[in-house]
């Protein structure tokens, strides 16, 4: 069932920030008027001493219409000796990166030119597999977290991609000579699917390549793409999902993986595309097929690392050209890679300040309470204000953890580079809760496949990031 289940609880608990009225000017660095330029210049008079890393913080508090009520009880992450700011841009994935990246995941396989032009043998194998799929209609209502009417529509879509594979079979060569990839990158509409006709060209430039692990069929596609009000730089390798039963790889093998030897698996696969230096930054194992784990890596600058953040994603709304955070995403089951993501690449251009002069933690602190308060009040839609439950409903938010680390911002007047800027960002343990205070299990009894699907009950939620050197809030999906 992969991470669509996990997907799925995320909707039912996530918390509405307050949404942000678009700013006048296309870019915005800074809240202050030029303050944080200005502390930009700024150094420290003389070493971080221990006197705020050693405090712990408890409080209790709601937001503004009393849906949320807080817990709050931390402590102050370690300072670095130095804390940088340093100044980046966007980076185009290059023929060599991409060369890398798949003799990293590939290892000796043979990699060739991608072509949608498949054998017979290779189409009757992969029609095979669908239609013993198909055959199984209660695997496909499990696939579908239970949901029947969804499984019926999943039914229909494989149906139609049978029926499409078939049409192709009977103009697929017996054999096909495949070549070695040249790894260079073209047009979109390059890599045209004759079985599902033309790829709309949207000026993006693309390199596909393909290779055979352990008998399963892989693609790597890098994209390259610079509009406007958009950018798209990213790198994947996964399954062929033409050829490949990506949900038979994905299933639980029923074995627990050994995930200290995953992790450092995926920090050597970072170390071979020779992306610079990374960390593991969450490492999650699916709830319903225990062997499959997921990881997200990010990347350090100057001695700190990049917090992982989601967006911004959506130009509508962003400060200036979406282009999503730098991280590096990968799929395992047990000890097999089934995936690689690496997006929003960056590349250093500069250090601005090794050492910039930082507030204290409880000011940090006091503007991300502040930034708490006010969460879940308002759509983020409309704009309207949100007024708590009707029938006393609430959800509770342990805050317990602050991480010290560099999230990115827009450079004033210049949309083409950002900064990386120390950042303290919050989080905390989310649950839903009744009237009476018991405590909301989204779990459900499947009859049609007498099994439990599970769902947890608490979620880790991010709630607010702070700029460490001016107190501003930054909102991650917007940019800044």
């Amino acid at each position: 069932m992969k991470k669509r289940i996990l997907s799925a609880l995320a909707a039912l608990l996530v918390l509405c920030c307050g949404c942000q009225k678009t700013p006048d000017k296309a870019i915005v660095t800074s809240k202050n008027d030029g303050t944080f330029e200005a502390a930009l210049e700024n150094t420290p008079q003389s070493a971080p001493t221990a006197e705020a890393t050693e405090q712990t913080y408890q409080d209790s508090f709601e937001n503004a219409n009393g849906a949320i009520r807080y817990e709050l009880s931390l402590t102050a992450p370690e300072l670095p000796t130095a804390l940088p700011v340093v100044r980046v841009r966007p980076m185009e994935i290059t023929p060599e990166l991409a060369e890398k990246a798949a003799r990293a995941v590939f290892g000796d396989a043979e990699i060739y030119e991608y072509t949608t032009q498949h054998t017979k043998s290779e189409l009757e194998a992969a029609i095979l597999q669908l239609k013993e799929r198909v055959s199984d209609f209660d695997a496909l209502v499990t696939s579908c977290g239970g949901d029947e009417d969804a499984a019926r529509d999943y039914k229909t879509a494989l149906e139609a991609r049978i029926s499409e594979m078939e049409a192709a079979y009977a103009a697929a060569p017996d054999t096909a000579e495949r070549t070695a990839c040249d790894w260079q990158f073209h047009p979109g509409s390059y890599y045209s699917d004759v079985t599902r006709g033309q790829i709309a060209d949207i000026g993006q430039q693309v390199l596909k390549a393909s290779a055979t692990v352990d008998g399963a069929p892989f693609v790597l596609e890098a994209v390259n793409l610079e509009k406007d009000d958009y950018r798209q730089h990213t790198l994947t390798v996964g399954p062929d999902a033409d050829l490949a039963d990506i949900d038979a790889l994905y299933a639980g093998t029923g074995a627990l993986p050994d995930i200290s030897a995953i992790q450092h698996k995926a920090v050597q696969i970072a170390d071979d595309m020779d992306l610079g230096d990374w960390h593991v930054a969450s490492c999650d194992s699916d709830l319903n097929a225990p062997s499959v784990t997921y990881l997200t890596l990010t990347r350090t600058y100057e001695g700190l690392p990049v917090t992982n953040h989601d967006g911004p994603n959506e130009a509508e709304s962003a400060y200036g050209p979406a282009y999503t955070y730098e991280k590096l995403r990968m799929d395992f089951n047990g000890d097999k890679l089934l995936s690689l993501l690496y997006q929003g690449a960056l590349e250093q251009t500069g250090v601005v300040n090794a050492n910039v002069q930082t507030l204290p933690f409880a000011d940090i602190l006091d503007a991300a309470k502040t930034r708490m308060q006010l969460r879940g009040t308002t759509d983020p839609l409309t704009g309207e204000q949100v007024s708590a439950p009707e029938d006393g409903g609430y959800d509770k938010i342990v805050v317990d953890r602050a991480e010290l680390g560099l999230s990115r911002v827009l450079i004033r007047d210049d949309p083409t580079e950002y900064y990386l800027v120390p950042t303290y960002t919050f989080y905390g343990t989310a649950a839903s809760y009744n009237a009476d205070g018991t405590l909301i299990d989204y779990s459900f009894f499947d009859e049609a496949t007498g099994q439990t699907i599970a769902f947890p009950s608490e979620t880790a939620v991010e709630l607010a990031v702070i700029n460490a050197v001016d107190g501003s809030v930054i909102d991650p999906g917007l940019g800044y």
